[in-house]
């Protein structure tokens, strides 16, 4: 396998075909059209380890090499503090702000309910990221304008995941495309026979097209005003021809080749398609009637958070349930991407407040939660509202 075939100068700039470079004549039949263009031939990589089966159909997923990552550390002992702690004043204040935000709802309620009781409890969002890496390989071409090339004259390519590939930033997914050294070789373009050109696909490489005007006749027929007849006259379109210039190829009949944009060579090569994901997992303890949904979307308090290669399951926690869905979770992780190799691992736990108020309305006991540092208000059966658009105070 040769990086340069036939007696090509790597080091001289091929001059590209460009229209009008040579005479103008119509394809003889079975000539290839212009189109999409599809590489036959493939390099010879079959014989580089790690890279068979690589091809420019799609891409080829490649397994990891088995990195499991160690800890000797111990889960870190975790002390709990209760987050929700409002008084009876804050829960009123924050359900007149609440009314005050809120179409027709009317203040009377929320300023003279009798509140009976309120209890703070902590909901707990428990969450596990496993940001992880993998990668395909693929063939592909472009054009050859000339100038040395890495092939492999130069040594053996590095295995798929020797190649070296850092993340911008860990927990952030993306994915970056890279060439693997000493995998170019210099091909004869196969879609249009080394031409640099191909036959224009709309006129058929004849330069021009049928007048649809005169419908190639050369002329059309028109009224005349003073004798009231019909008469023909030269089509204004064609000037008599009876046929146009191809807009598509100016008239020139071929068209430059999409593949090797007119230098008639290719350069072929493997690339590698890096892609980071970051996996994420969550589990929700809450107590309340509250949708648990909302939790998710307020601010909290950090009680824990662990970055590391491998996080071990939190063992310490006063929740055991919350122990327990960690232990799990990790394993989960661990077991589910086995094509793919894990960088780093975050959890995560959030203490957020949640208080139940209970109060009392005309005789009747409702409630509703204050939940959040923002101190959201959940009431969905508040009881001064109207529906029919007016205002009440």
């Amino acid at each position: 396998m040769t990086s340069t075939p036939g007696r090509i100068d790597p080091y001289q700039n091929p001059e590209p075909w460009r229209p009008g470079k040579d005479a103008v004549g119509g394809p003889p039949p079975g000539e290839i059209l212009d189109g999409p263009h599809v590489i036959k031939n493939m390099p010879e990589y079959l014989h580089i380890e790690g890279y068979d089966g690589v091809s420019f159909k799609k891409q080829k997923q490649i397994q990891p090499v088995s990195t499991s990552a160690h800890r000797t550390e111990t889960s870190r002992e975790m002390s709990f503090t209760d987050v929700a702690k409002i008084d009876e004043k804050s829960c009123r204040d924050s359900m007149l702000q609440y009314v005050s935000e809120q179409c027709c709802y009317g203040k009377k309620a929320a300023q003279n309910m009798t509140i009976l009781r309120f209890d703070g409890i902590t909901a707990l969002h428990y969450i596990l990221e496993s940001f992880t890496e993998s990668r395909h390989i693929q063939l592909c071409t472009e054009p050859y304008r000339g100038g040395p090339v890495d092939g492999p004259e130069n040594g053996p390519p590095p295995t798929v995941w020797c190649i070296p590939c850092d993340p911008n930033q860990v927990f952030d997914p993306h994915i970056k495309v890279l060439e693997v050294p000493h995998t170019s070789v210099i091909q004869h373009c196969e879609h249009c026979v080394s031409r640099g050109w191909l036959w224009c696909w709309k006129c058929g490489g004849f330069g021009y097209l049928s007048c649809l005007k005169c419908d190639g006749k050369g002329k059309i027929k028109t009224m005349d005003v003073g004798s009231k007849t019909m008469k023909q006259v030269t089509c204004s379109k064609c000037k008599g021809r009876g046929k146009v210039s191809c807009t598509t190829c100016n008239g020139v009949g071929r068209v430059i080749c999409n593949c090797c944009d007119g230098y008639s060579m290719v350069r072929c090569f493997i690339q590698v398609f890096v892609k980071f994901t970051n996996h994420i997992d969550d589990y929700f303890l809450e107590s309340t009637d509250m949708p648990d949904d909302l939790v998710k979307a307020v601010e909290g308090e950090v009680v824990f958070e662990d970055i590391q290669s491998a996080v071990l399951p939190l063992t310490s926690f006063p929740v055991q349930e919350i122990n327990e869905q960690s232990k799990k979770m990790i394993e989960s992780h661990k077991n589910n991407w086995s094509s793919e190799r894990i960088h780093k691992q975050r959890q995560t736990l959030r203490g957020v407040p949640v208080t139940e108020v209970r109060y009392e309305w005309k005789n009747k006991e409702r409630r509703f939660w204050v939940y959040g540092n923002e101190r959201k208000v959940y009431a969905p059966d508040y009881p001064d509202t109207c529906c029919c658009g007016c205002s009440i105070l």
